[in-house]
């Protein structure tokens, strides 16, 4: 009897682990595999133009100008292996109501971003000698753009700048692209001159 119990408990574990092993409702799909990233040299070309500024950006980056801008000076640095964009809106006030009205716009479009953005720290720029003050934000999280930033001489010239991905936002996947271009927008933002 007890022969035939520890045969009918052997059978029954067999029989458990067959059923268990072959449902499907246990099995996860796996997520897609992300490519591996070979990022540019960090080699830099001077930019200058038509435009009343200047700024140092990467070799492999180019320079385009968005259909339907107000100005020329509203520019797009594109990052075509990475699948990115720096967006540079440029403008001119003559009051300080214009200059508050830009900084005002610049504040709410980054603050736009709390919905998916799990922090976002405000870094001051000040440069006296180069006539440079601004902020630069880094937002943290899914939030659709990492990187914010703008600058003003406070007298008559402003520019506001954005990192955009063209792609779903997921910052773990994206945080080495992420690192990548807010190290070529401090860098920017380093070599950075009014004319």
């Amino acid at each position: 009897m007890r022969e035939t119990m520890r045969m009918f408990k052997s059978w029954f574990g067999f029989l458990f682990l067959l059923i268990a092993c072959s449902s499907e409702e246990g099995q996860l799909a796996r997520p897609y595999a992300y490519h591996r990233l070979d990022l540019p040299p960090k080699t830099y070309r001077l930019y200058e133009d038509a435009c009343p500024f200047s700024f140092e950006m990467l070799e492999s980056a180019r320079i385009s100008r968005p259909m339907g801008a107000p100005n020329e000076c509203w520019l797009n640095i594109e990052y075509p292996q990475l699948n990115a964009k720096i967006h540079l809106t440029y403008a001119t006030f003559d009051s300080r109501d214009g200059l508050g009205k830009y900084i005002n716009d610049a504040h709410r479009m980054t603050y736009k971003h709390t919905v998916k953005a799990t922090s976002i720290e405000e870094v001051p720029l000040s440069n006296s000698n180069k006539q440079l003050y601004g902020f630069y934000f880094r937002v943290g999280g899914n939030a659709a753009s990492s990187s914010q930033f703008y600058v003003t001489d406070s007298v008559r010239h402003f520019l506001r700048g954005a990192v955009y991905f063209e792609s779903q936002s997921r910052a773990d996947s994206l945080e080495p692209l992420i690192l990548y271009l807010r190290d070529d927008l401090e860098h920017l933002l380093e070599t950075f001159r009014w004319k």
